[in-house]
């Protein structure tokens, strides 16, 4: 009647695609969501709180820096381009340009920052801009009347148009870059034909296939087609820019899927999630989450699909709609519900249950109202005003979720993901974004044991290494299967509280076995280990 330790638990993560029993390691987790890994242990993920409840659909979320109006301004763009509104504190303002008109949804919104102006951008309207001090939007004053582009992004001193279409033809190869921009103000040229600026036009007939997106890359400007990229350098003279293929057969899957990190690009691609230097891509999902990302994902709204990049807690975030077995939202159409999360600091992979979430900033939440701006406030009529987050100039993850009545979100939101344990946001959790935490291992055929297959496991109990906030939220399942490819069959739930006890007594008995941990509400817990009983019989 051996007694069998397992210690940190989930330092392997989540592996969906292969095999259970083809997993040696009893720490490896093959399913659960809402869970995070950290120093050998399990804990509940970030938890959504309603930072501020809008009264619009939001499309794409954005984050303007300090340096063009003195404190972090959050933007959010409505998903027919109709609105843009920022957050000040607990007030929305409308940012929206003069004669703004909605346009039908399905197309992204990108949006850049360069030298103290901000800009956004959608196919279906020319791009807009806010400069410093500017009290609303505006269209961008030098661009080409009729024109559109894709995306646009920023590089040095330029923007970069990519995809453009022009004079009602529509040209996916094309990048165009506008002339050198001073600090405060937008390009003053984008014309190709003068000899006096920087401008020009490049349709880059090497190409092969349509133009998605790009990034800045350390000295160099990487362009991401459907099945192909490319890097984009500056050589000066007539040429101005040299294009150059950088390999074939990866892309991205849609705009505002690249991310970097650390001078690397973390890239959410049609088939894939890889990682790059700008030499060589190497994938960071094969042989573990990406079957089960891409056999789910909702190719017919990839467009819906971004990436984000939590630096506090060292994780990227590719957020897409999935119709996997785990979501918590089910049958999305206008938003996300799924993040494949993945912690570059421990290469651990989890999921998250999004809130029909469209984009994602990093920002401040410091209000553009403080002492020194107000003095003349008096504290009985400051009505919320000062927050217990003034002065707190920490970055914290903020999501633009739109309203649906079939999942259960009664309004549009921007949320920020926050731990419960060490967390910093003030704001109240959202019961309505709130889903269940769990962590599942099954296919457990003991064989780093010595057994084999012939043989039968009785599982008799188990000592858990647990803390919970909540333990009435808590529960256990185990159970146990004969063939490989078949589910377990599973114990009623089961509680526990650590607490008052130390021992779960367990009757399962089977050829491979299986155990579910799970917490519901929003307590926090810490699973870092546990020692379980069993017994091998002889064989059948």
């Amino acid at each position: 009647m051996p007694t069998i330790p397992v210690r940190r638990l989930g330092a392997a993560g989540i592996v969906t695609d292969m095999n259970p029993a083809d997993l040696e390691d009893p720490s490896v987790f093959t399913a659960g969501v809402n869970v995070r890994f950290r120093n050998g242990r399990v804990s509940r993920g970030p938890i959504p709180r309603t930072v501020h409840t809008l009264d619009f659909e939001p499309g794409h979320a954005l984050a303007i820096p300090p340096s063009s109006g003195g404190y972090d301004e959050v933007v959010m763009v409505a998903a027919d381009f109709s609105a843009v509104k920022r957050l000040n504190g607990d007030t929305l303002e409308d940012l929206t340009p003069a004669g703004q008109e909605a346009a039908s949804e399905g197309t992204p919104i990108t949006s850049c920052f360069l030298g103290g102006v901000s800009y956004i951008n959608r196919d279906t309207h020319a791009p807009i801009y806010k400069a410093p001090g500017d009290s609303a939007y505006q269209t961008l004053p030098a661009w080409p009347d009729g024109y559109r582009c894709k995306v646009l992004r920023s590089y040095k001193d330029q923007l970069i148009a990519l995809g453009v279409t022009k004079a009602g033809a529509y040209y996916p190869t094309m990048v165009k870059w506008s002339d050198l921009s001073s600090f405060g103000a937008p390009p003053g040229s984008w014309d190709p034909t003068s000899t006096t600026n920087s401008a020009g036009e490049n349709i880059v007939n090497e190409m092969q296939h349509t133009i998605v997106d790009g990034l800045a890359l350390r000295n160099s400007f990487i362009i991401y087609c459907t099945n192909s990229v490319w890097q984009m350098d500056y050589v000066g003279g007539d040429f101005i820019y040299q294009f150059t293929k950088l390999f074939d057969e990866s892309g991205v899957i849609s705009p505002n899927c690249v991310v970097q990190v650390g001078g690397q690009h973390f890239v959410f691609d049609r088939n894939d999630i890889y990682v790059h230097d700008g030499v060589q891509p190497r994938s960071i999902a094969d042989a573990k989450v990406r079957e089960f990302v891409f056999d789910a994902l909702d190719t017919a709204r990839s467009y819906l699909c971004f990436v984000s990049h939590d630096a506090r807690l060292s994780e990227i975030r590719f957020c897409y709609p999935s119709s996997d077995r785990l979501v918590g939202w089910h049958n999305p159409t206008t938003g996300c519900n799924r993040a494949a999360v993945f912690n570059y600091a421990n290469g651990t992979w989890t999921f998250y249950d999004l809130p029909n979430v469209t984009g994602a900033c990093r920002s401040a939440l410091i209000s553009g109202n403080s002492w020194e701006t107000d003095q003349e406030v008096l504290w009985d009529d400051a009505q919320g005003l000062f927050l217990s987050s003034e002065g707190d100039e920490s970055q914290h993850m903020l999501f633009a979720g739109r309203s649906d009545a079939s999942m259960g979100l009664s309004a549009a939101r921007l949320y920020g993901f926050d731990l419960i344990t060490g967390g910093s946001l003030p704001q109240s959790i959202e019961p309505e974004a709130v889903k269940p935490a769990f962590v599942e291992r099954t296919g457990l055929d003991l064989d780093n044991l010595g057994k084999n297959l012939t043989q039968y496991t009785h599982l008799q109990a188990i000592w858990p290494q647990l803390s919970i906030e909540n333990p009435s939220d808590a529960y256990w399942q185990f159970g146990a299967n004969d063939l490989v490819n078949t589910e377990p069959t599973w114990s009623d739930e089961m509680s526990f509280d650590p607490r008052s006890e130390a021992k779960i007594d367990i009757n399962e008995a089977g050829k491979y076995l299986a155990y579910r941990f799970g917490v519901r509400g929003t307590g926090d817990f810490q699973l870092s280990g546990f020692d379980v009983q069993l017994v091998i019989r002889g064989r059948r």
